[in-house]
């Protein structure tokens, strides 16, 4: 036994710089790769394309040494993370006339799923699988393959691995638990209970992250009655049904709106010594503020901290949203206060508890009180981002206070947070209502360019809008020229101006608005054209009359098409 091992250590002393004899000799590079596959993983794929490159001839290699050489290939490939080059090495394999067996097969899938290759684990297969004689002997490989098609988000595959796992006998636990996984992607609340049935029958052991897995499946299709009575069956047997179980079940409740069944659940489960987490008080308080039951909201917020429950920054922004929605806005602000009471606690606001306040402040008039809590924010080191800036120059609106909606824009900017249409929109509103239409118009005209945002047609039409209710027609006119050049309107929007026009008798600039879009050949209904020629007519304008006719001739058939 000695002397074997002296041999062995000495026929691979030159590994690492084989003689151009070795690397042709196809027993003497199966046995290194053999050697190497266990030490050096990278020498030995270097070894197998030097002796390529050298003229070894792979395929006189018998069908067992094509078999080693292979397997030690693409395992060697995928352990240093290179699926792509086992994939490379078994096609080379397919051309060199040698078929990929079974184990092979086997070895690259485990490996694969194991690293985490799940599509290269599926494209193995594909490429193995076209070979129609394959006989894929080991149960192994369809269960990598459920898994890696699940993982890799290619869920139709998985019924097909499924089925040829069965015929294998009773799938594992585990093969169950991806199939429920599946069923529950799918929505397939059907499915989640057959398998669960089948697992029973094949005295499969059903743990509860499939039984909740499949009552997810079963709520999220609305099938309440079905997810009670899989709860019934839980509950039969102890330490199946936890605080997970529930929280699910009442999450069914809160989407439907069935706030009695949710504290139903909630006295049943702690009657079964359930102990009601953060998640199953967040989910009452959801279902109370979606019923406005603020008073019974407050109860559960209450009972909560009576209870000894720890409270988090999710649970008091959720009733402060609630009392929010409800225009309750003291009773907000007197919760925020206790937040910021307690800090030390870990419990602090967050941008979103600022945001809902921010809003609901600037809602009910209360702009200073907004702008305290903008205040706070900096204060907590959290950065506004540009809904709460939209809120707060939204509420500069009902003050009419531009200079200051001025100061926040500024700031907005200058803080690098990016303005956006709606804010646009908002400071047009503002200016247009403080009468500061040439201010509205010069901010329209350097404001998206400065930003680098891509103005929409409506902030033209809003302004241009604005400029007629009052009564200034060149503006109007300057605005619609901007609209034209910038972002061109559609057929609804020239005939909302031309209609404006009639109705405030503003028919010159009617006239104007309409030869402008004909010169630009913008879109135009024809039916808004004729209620303007009718109101001109009507008026005895004949001018007007002429000039329409003339804009119609160069519209041609366009309106009528539009």
């Amino acid at each position: 036994a000695g002397g074997n091992s002296s041999n062995n250590s000495e026929a691979f002393l030159d590994l690492q710089n084989p003689t151009r004899e070795q690397l042709c000799d196809g027993a003497w590079v199966v046995a290194a790769m053999q050697h190497l596959c266990r030490t050096q993983v990278q020498r030995s794929l270097e070894l197998y394309r030097d002796a390529t490159r050298a003229g070894l001839d792979v395929g006189a290699l018998k069908p067992a040494q094509s078999a080693e050489l292979f397997t030690g290939l693409v395992t060697s490939a995928i352990r240093l993370n290179q699926p792509r080059d086992a994939l490379k090495m078994l096609r080379e394999c397919r051309q060199k006339g040698f078929r990929v067996n079974s184990a092979m097969l086997a070895s690259a899938t485990r490996l694969c799923t194991s690293k985490q290759f799940y599509r290269d684990c599926l494209e193995i297969y594909d490429l193995v699988a076209e070979d129609r004689f394959l006989v894929v002997d080991d149960r192994t490989v369809w269960s990598c393959l459920i898994f890696c098609a699940m993982e890799a988000r290619e869920f139709r595959r998985c019924i097909d691995f499924f089925d040829n796992l069965k015929a294998f006998g009773t799938p594992s636990q585990k093969d169950y638990g991806n199939m429920i996984r599946y069923a529950s992607t799918m929505g397939d609340w059907q499915m989640s209970l057959s398998l669960i049935h089948e697992m029973r029958e094949a005295s499969v052991e059903v743990d509860n992250v499939v039984y909740n897995t499949a009552l997810a499946t079963c709520v999220s299709s609305n099938e309440m009655d079905k997810a009670c009575f899989l709860l019934e069956d839980m509950e039969r047997s102890e330490g199946f049904a936890d605080v997970i179980t529930y929280n699910t079940l009442a999450k069914g409740y809160s989407k439907m709106g069935y706030l009695d069944k949710c504290f139903e659940l909630y006295d049943h489960m702690k009657t079964r010594g359930i102990v009601p987490s953060q998640v199953t008080y967040g989910i009452l308080l959801d279902c109370c503020i979606n019923d406005k039951q603020m008073d019974k909201a407050l109860e559960v917020f209450n009972s909560m901290k009576q209870q000894g429950c720890a409270l988090n920054t999710v649970l008091y922004t959720t009733l402060i949203k609630g009392f929010a929605r409800a225009e309750q806005v003291d009773q907000a602000m007197e919760l925020y206060q206790q937040m910021r009471a307690g800090g030390a606690q870990g419990i602090t606001p967050d941008v979103i508890t600022f945001s809902i306040l921010i809003k609901a402040n600037c809602d009910a008039g209360r702009l200073e009180k907004a702008l305290g809590l903008l205040d706070g924010m900096m204060e907590l080191h959290l950065c506004p981002d540009e809904v709460i800036f939209n809120n707060l120059l939204g509420g500069c609106i009902r003050d009419a206070n531009h200079i200051l909606a001025k100061r926040l824009y500024h700031s907005m900017v200058e803080g690098g947070i990016r303005p956006s249409n709606a804010t646009f929109s908002i400071l047009i509103r503002l200016f247009t209502s403080c009468r500061q239409l040439d201010e509205a118009v010069e901010f329209l005209k350097t404001q998206p360019a400065a930003r680098r945002i891509v103005p929409e047609p409506r902030l033209y039409l809003q302004l241009t809008q604005a400029c007629l209710r009052d009564r200034q027609g060149r503006r109007a006119t300057e605005v619609f020229k901007l609209m034209l050049d910038e972002a061109p309107p559609t057929a609804v929007m020239t005939g909302s101006l031309l209609s404006t026009c009639v109705k405030l008798n503003m028919l010159a600039t009617g006239v104007e608005l309409l030869n402008m879009a004909a010169d630009a050949g913008a879109r135009v209904d024809w039916r808004d054209v004729e209620g303007l020629r009718e109101a001109s007519v009507k008026k005895k304008k004949d001018a007007f009359a002429e000039e329409i006719a003339s804009a119609m001739a160069k519209l041609d058939f366009r309106g009528k098409r539009d």
